[in-house]
């Protein structure tokens, strides 16, 4: 049998003025609703999450389908890493919306298919 260890008491009567002192003199008064984004400890701020991406389904003919493969194999060789369809398709609506002579090639396109 082991013998008994007797009671011992930890004096703590100095933690809690330490811990409302701290937080007392290190973050600016605050309300929620101010409208401000909250700082670190750092003076940083953190970012707001991407908004989650949304599902589209593409229906490729053959021909089509085969192409965006291979302009995904060049962009994977040319770049030195991973390049998903996705990505590409989102840089070619991102380049229709912000350059007109692309959006008036497309809109001519559209007009004589």
């Amino acid at each position: 049998m082991t013998p008994k260890k007797e009671n011992f008491t930890v004096n703590t009567s100095g933690i809690t003025d330490l811990l409302s002192d701290r937080f007392r003199k290190d973050t600016p008064v605050q309300s929620l609703d101010d409208g401000k984004t909250a700082q670190r400890h750092n003076g940083t701020t953190a970012t707001p999450p991407a908004p989650k991406p949304s599902k589209y389904t593409l229906l490729l003919d053959q021909d089509d389908a085969l192409a965006l493969d291979e302009l995904a194999l060049q962009m994977r060789r040319e770049a030195g890493r991973p390049v998903d369809k996705a990505e590409i398709m989102r840089l070619l609506i991102r380049l229709a919306r912000d350059h007109a002579e692309v959006s008036a090639f497309l809109s001519q396109r559209v007009r004589r298919d």
